[in-house]
């Protein structure tokens, strides 16, 4: 029987989801540090560190039961300001990741923003919503020899279904009364 580590166990903001990161070499919850700063730092939810890279996780839903106005999210993430707070909250995080010596070894760092909405995204949606963060995002840095560290080298778009079988290793179940229901 594999060992779980409770401490890579997490849970979304929220408390409706359970993250199951106990096969990564650590996790990294940067809000209670980004919090001190909520002025200037926005963080993503689970920063996970496996062999290969640096996962950044944002995880959005308003597909959960009992969601607070689903409908407003659909209608929020089609405007611009979103997307900017998104981005932002990649900015703040990589920011903490540095200060607090996070990924050492330098991995690649891939920016996953897990979405979950009732909206029914088709293809020509996700890449409308995709080319909006994007022209947020730091790729141009990869360009500059200044540029000395992994800032950012991949970004994902992704759903649950996505998410699990991109990611099988790290499984997310929604928390229920007395019963979890895993992806």
């Amino acid at each position: 029987m594999e060992k779980v580590e409770h401490d890579k166990v997490l849970q979304d903001e929220n408390g409706k989801m359970q993250f199951d990161f106990s096969k990564a070499l650590s996790v990294f919850e940067p809000h209670t540090l980004a919090s001190m700063y909520s002025e200037y730092l926005s963080d993503v939810d689970f920063v996970v560190e496996d062999e290969r890279k640096l996962i950044c996780l944002e995880y959005k839903n308003a597909n959960i039961k009992n969601a607070d106005n689903p409908q407003a999210f659909q209608k929020k993430i089609e405007e611009e300001p979103f997307w900017k707070r998104v981005a932002r909250k990649f900015y703040g995080t990589m920011f903490l990741v540095w200060a607090c010596n996070k990924n050492q070894a330098d991995k690649p760092v891939q920016y996953v923003l897990l979405m979950e909405t009732n909206l029914g995204m088709d293809e020509a949606l996700k890449k409308r919503l995709i080319a909006k963060l994007l022209t947020h995002l730091p790729f141009s840095y990869r360009m500059r020899r200044e540029i000395c560290r992994h800032v950012i080298d991949e970004f994902l778009f992704v759903d649950l279904e996505g998410w699990k079988a991109k990611y099988p290793q790290y499984p997310i179940s929604y928390i229920e009364t007395g019963q979890e229901t895993c992806f």
